[in-house]
C-alpha cells in the first residue's frame, strides 16, 4: 500500500473518531485541538506525506484506534508510530518523572 493510500485510510479513521481534519498553511507542525467545541486535527499543507501519516497515526492511536477496524498494514503503521511516540516520551523523562517532580525532589534533599 503506498503512502497516499495509507494517508487516505488514516483520514477516514480520524473522521470516524469524530474529528474534523483541516489542512492549513503556516509555520506549525500540526496536531489535534478543540476549537469552539469542535474536535479538530490541523495539518500543515506543507508537511510531507510521511509527516502527515505520523501525525494522523498518533491521533488515531490516542483517540481509541484500538476500537476501530483497520487494514493490517494501516494497523502496523499506527502501532509503529505509537511505539516511536512513547519511546520519545520515555527518552524525554527516562526516570518517569516530570520536571516538576524532579524539582520537588531536589528541594527536599
Amino acid at each position: 500500500m503506498d503512502q497516499e493510500a495509507i494517508l487516505a485510510e488514516l483520514e477516514g479513521l480520524v473522521s470516524s473518531l469524530g474529528l474534523q481534519i483541516r489542512y492549513e498553511k503556516g509555520d506549525f507542525k500540526g496536531g489535534d485541538c478543540i476549537l469552539y467545541d469542535q474536535n479538530l486535527v490541523v495539518m500543515n499543507k506543507k508537511n510531507t506525506d510521511t509527516q502527515k501519516i505520523a501525525l494522523l497515526s498518533r491521533v488515531v492511536g490516542m483517540y481509541g484506534g484500538d476500537e476501530l477496524y483497520m487494514k493490517p498494514v494501516v494497523r502496523q503503521v499506527v502501532d509503529d508510530e505509537m511505539a516511536r511516540y512513547f519511546e520519545q516520551i520515555r527518552n524525554t523523562h527516562p526516570t518517569g518523572q516530570t520536571d516538576e517532580n524532579s524539582d520537588t525532589q531536589r528541594s527536599e534533599s
